[in-house]
């Protein structure tokens, strides 16, 4: 049987902003991205991921670095907290948390794509095949994800499975799709050998709480992407009841 999401319905709460962002769809040109992906404690996945979602076996989150040059809002970075969790029957990636570099990521995040974030550092730093990304935020939070000796892929071994989040939707809580494929790929890299290491901040917070436990992969990428508009996931034809 599968294990469900301990976050309920009815804690699920509208997250909007009445910021001047500007809306979505977005075109965030050459952003690098670089993502890991590490086992977690089985607990830890349950009580971050709500109830009409189920975890994955081995429980697994990812943390995604995004350097972003230009924006409507101008150059930021962002990190965000991912847990793995299945619905209807298709993989997805639940935001769990997000660090962001500026006042108007943060307010872009609530308005147009309803998470929150928080702002903090990120820094990003390549060195040939050798990527490391820092990540500081509240009470001494510290966050390392260090790629070495990454390996040059092919543009198409660049994927990733679709960013959701829960908002209250036409029947109850949803889950909302916030991501689209990259348009392009320019660049692309796995490293196996990526340590991701965390220290300081809140010991019952989520950065500490989804902590790695054993590095699975990362990928690298040098990508166009864009960032649309929130659309709730609905059943495929033949897949009905709603269930994970």
């Amino acid at each position: 049987m599968p294990e469900f999401g301990r976050i309920p319905n009815d804690a699920i709460e509208a997250v909007k902003s009445n910021g001047a962002a500007p809306p979505a769809p977005w075109t965030l040109d050459s952003a690098s991205v670089q993502m890991a992906t590490f086992e977690v404690d089985v607990d830890a996945a349950l009580d971050h991921m709500p109830t009409i979602a189920a975890r994955p076996a081995p429980s697994y989150a990812r943390i995604v670095v995004m350097d972003v040059p230009d924006s409507p809002i101008g150059a930021y970075r962002e990190a965000l907290l991912l847990v793995s969790c299945r619905y209807l029957m298709l993989p997805r990636q639940y935001v769990v948390a997000s660090i962001v570099t500026s006042e108007a990521a943060r307010e872009a995040n609530a308005q147009n794509w309803h998470y929150r974030s928080i702002t903090g550092e990120i820094d990003w730093q390549r060195d040939g095949e050798s990527f490391t990304s820092t990540i500081r935020g509240p009470e001494g939070l510290e966050l390392t994800v260090a790629s070495r000796n990454a390996q040059g892929t092919a543009p198409a071994s660049i994927r990733y499975d679709p960013l959701v989040v829960a908002q209250p939707g036409s029947e109850g809580a949803a889950l909302f799709t916030i991501s689209a494929d990259p348009d392009a790929v320019h660049e692309g890299w796995i490293a196996v050998d990526t340590e991701v290491r965390t220290s300081g901040g809140d010991a019952k917070g989520p950065w500490r709480r989804l902590r790695s436990r054993n590095p699975i992969t990362c990928t690298i990428a040098v990508q166009d992407m864009r960032r649309p508009e929130p659309e709730e996931v609905q059943a495929a034809a033949g897949v009905g009841g709603g269930l994970p």
